[in-house]
């Protein structure tokens, strides 16, 4: 219940035994006359009165009492009282917001769906290495979506936009930055789960928001393919480089080994002591053989290490200068290539052993009084000098080797970068080509309504409570 000063209650007993002073002036005149007041102060009183809803035209209500047992059936009370107030402002609400909605201009919004078609972008990583690259984090679809939106929000896609289609004045912006801020706000970009990006524009004409889209795919794709050709340029550069340091390498081991052979006579070391063996007997040729074999098959496990080796040096050099140097793809290369090193140095010693078991071999032979026996043979390896000539023809083969496999790595992905680098081909496939939008996107009207509707009702209702149970707080500014 409201707490009434001693005037205010005065006023309403005052009423409640005399009921007719609400209607008639005369009758109120003289009760006002009888208790010392005025005919207007009792009529002011009786006005606050009926402004708290305690009085009406017919007297006291009495329904204040019935409802007044708790809050809640007071304030719904106080509600029901206000039902037409609360009606008025929704109506009103509700007929300004139906008018507005469709003063509001439409905006229209045009939607393409693009791929990555994967063309004009040679990676290199993927093309030397069998180790798969998604298993580094290193999607190439994930990557191309990535680039595809870095390039549409870049600075120089969005500035090209606004001068080709004058946005300026067309969003009524003062200057260029204010028009790619505005350009911006009105495109979406949307990663779908499946993979691909949604471009959309909206604009007041859905004809020039379709034309924007449009000119978005041909900018994206222009600057995709010229960034595809910069790394194909770089990769070919770089491939360039490490063939011509192949190749140099590789004309210097033919030189040393020729050198050798044309000095020593040694041409094949292996063969040609496994030939000397031969003229001792089956048994010792037999056991060179065993100690020969293994030391190819040693020679072959180094040479396959040593391109691994080779190949993961290039995958790390690329990664570095193409890639974050925090990404895990640089640390899981580097990790690698310690551990590619680590057993190239386990297999040279265990070639270094086999070699010194042939020649360990060689000896107890001669020691076996066989060398008469040599007189009668051909001009054959001097024992004495075999071991450290047996080191250095082994080395010099195993070197002529490595670059020959280096330089049949290389060759084929040297022209398949030179090859990228020359293609001009698109780089992105459109799923779904951008169409003239029939229906506006926003504003929406209904739900403007219903918004307003709401926002409407539950403002009436805090207005409605708010003079109520304000009363008395506005009665003590009034004594102020």
């Amino acid at each position: 219940m409201i707490k009434l000063s001693t005037h205010e209650q005065k006023i309403l007993d005052l009423i409640k035994d005399n009921p007719e002073i609400l209607t008639d002036p005369i009758i109120r005149k003289q009760v006002a006359n009888q208790y010392g007041m005025t005919e207007k102060t009792l009529r002011n009183r009786i006005g606050d009165l009926k402004r708290y809803g305690l009085i009406d035209n017919k007297g006291v209500k009495d329904e204040i009492d019935e409802f007044s047992e708790t809050n809640m059936q007071k304030n719904l009370f106080i509600l029901w009282r206000k039902r037409r107030f609360v009606a008025k402002n929704v109506v009103i609400v509700a007929v300004a917001s139906v008018i507005i909605a469709f003063l509001l201009p439409k905006w229209y919004s045009s939607e393409a769906t693009i791929l990555s078609s994967g063309a004009g972008r040679f990676n290199i990583l993927s093309s030397i290495s069998p180790i798969p690259i998604s298993d580094f984090g290193l999607s190439s679809i994930s990557e191309d979506i990535n680039t595809f939106i870095a390039i549409l929000n870049s600075r120089s896609v969005k500035e090209y936009i606004v001068k080709k289609f004058d946005l300026i004045n067309r969003y009524d912006e003062k200057d260029l930055e204010f028009a790619m801020v505005a350009f911006e706000d009105k495109m979406e970009l949307e990663v779908t789960e499946e993979g691909t990006l949604k471009i959309s524009v909206i604009d007041k004409k859905p004809e020039i928001a379709k034309a924007i889209v449009a000119e978005l795919l041909t900018k994206l794709d222009s600057v995709n393919q010229q960034l595809g050709m910069d790394k194909g340029r770089f990769n070919r550069e770089f491939l360039e480089q490490r063939l011509n340091e192949t190749k140099t390498d590789l004309a210097l081991a033919e030189i040393r080994l020729k050198n050798f052979q044309e000095k020593t006579g040694i041409i094949d070391i292996v063969s040609q002591i496994s030939a000397q063996y031969e003229a001792y007997g089956q048994i010792y040729i037999q056991e060179m053989q065993a100690y020969g074999q293994l030391y190819n098959q040693e020679m072959i496990a180094y040479t396959e290490l040593y391109t691994l080796k080779a190949q993961t040096e290039i995958q790390l050099n690329v990664s570095k200068v193409t890639l974050n140097p925090n990404n895990p793809a640089v640390n899981r290369y580097e990790i690698m290539l310690n551990e590619q090193e680590k057993q190239l140095d386990l297999i040279t010693s265990s070639l270094d052993k086999q070699l010194l078991n042939i020649i360990l071999g060689l000896e107890k032979i001669e020691g076996k009084n066989l060398i008469n026996e040599l007189e009668y043979l051909p001009t054959m390896i001097n024992f004495d000098s075999f071991p450290e000539l047996g080191m250095e023809n082994a080395r010099l083969i195993r070197e002529l080797t490595i670059q020959n496999t280096l330089l049949e790595l290389l060759l084929p992905q040297y022209e398949t970068a030179r090859l990228e680098e020359s293609k001009n081909i698109p780089t992105l496939q459109v799923i779904d080509e951008p169409k003239v939008a029939i229906n506006k996107i926003k504003p929406i009207r209904s739900l403007i309504v219903i918004a307003s509707v709401i926002m409407a009702f539950l403002l009436s209702i805090v207005y409605i409570y708010l003079d109520y149970y304000s009363v008395d707080f506005r009665k003590q500014l009034k004594t102020i």
